[in-house]
């Protein structure tokens, strides 16, 4: 016999953490969470681009509740700092790691600095915010941590070597998260996004850096992937509807990984 089941629902949303949350992906997972009612944190250590996030929302959000907190991820202390804040906005129920930055050297040349500047940023970041909202979290009877990673922890890249260790470094962290905090209600995930047109990718394919017909030749969906669509991939792990999903890496990326033939 088949039981209905019925994913449990919040009155309102609580409080949602967006690490890097101003910009690109961030800002449209950022926008996405405030459409859905949550009262959005929306971190970063560009506080012009962290005021212009801001006012963005609420010009779109009718009555949005949204928060502009400085925070880099690099240091404990400045964590520490903006999840004291969070306590005060509102009883946390998502954190949305997206916060990440990106070294262009072949392995054979890359610094020490460059390489423990992604890694500081793109993983052990993820593991100082997930860890100090793990007692938000406690309190408040639950959660769901959404870690952005990367196709590039599944595929090599050439020339990327920090920031594809950092994304593969990222799964085995939420898998590991998932099973430790599971008893204490807290979900964990991960979104791998592909090809998406963020500025930073609009400005490469100008540049030439990037060819925009070769990448869409090896997606079978044939585009790259607009920021709202990882937004919406996101939101829904967060929400109760992904009430039974936890540990695991949901791929938005057109197909490019199935794409035997790229």
């Amino acid at each position: 016999m088949v039981m209905a089941h019925s994913a449990p629902q919040a009155s309102r949303p609580g409080a949602a953490v967006v690490t890097g949350g101003a910009k690109g992906i961030g800002f449209a997972i950022s926008l996405e969470l405030a459409r859905r009612g949550y009262a959005v944190v929306v971190t970063g250590r560009d506080q012009a681009a962290l005021d212009r996030a801001t006012r963005e929302i609420r010009a779109q959000v009718t009555d949005a509740r949204v928060t502009a907190v400085p925070l880099d991820v690099t240091s404990s202390a400045s964590v520490s700092e903006a999840f004291a804040v969070v306590a005060d906005v509102a009883p946390l129920s998502v954190l949305v790691n997206n916060a990440g930055v990106i070294a262009r050297r072949p392995a054979a040349e890359l610094p020490d600095e460059d390489w423990s500047r992604v890694i500081e940023t793109d993983l052990s970041g993820v593991f100082r915010c997930a860890r100090a909202a793990f007692p938000l979290f406690v309190q408040n009877g639950g959660g769901a941590i959404v870690n952005v990673a990367s196709i590039a922890a599944t595929v090599g890249i050439s020339g990327r070597v920090a920031y594809t260790s950092a994304k593969a470094g990222v799964e085995g962290l939420t898998r590991t998260l998932a099973l430790e905090w599971a008893a204490s209600g807290i979900r964990v995930n991960t979104v791998a996004p592909g090809w998406t047109l963020t500025e930073m990718v609009e400005s490469g394919i100008a540049s030439g850096q990037l060819n925009h017909d070769a990448l869409v030749a090896r997606i079978p969906l044939r585009r790259l992937a607009n920021p709202a669509e990882i937004a919406d991939a996101v939101a829904y792990l967060a929400s109760p509807q992904a009430s039974y999903i936890t540990g695991q890496t949901l791929v938005v990326d057109g197909g490019f990984l199935i794409n035997g033939n790229a």
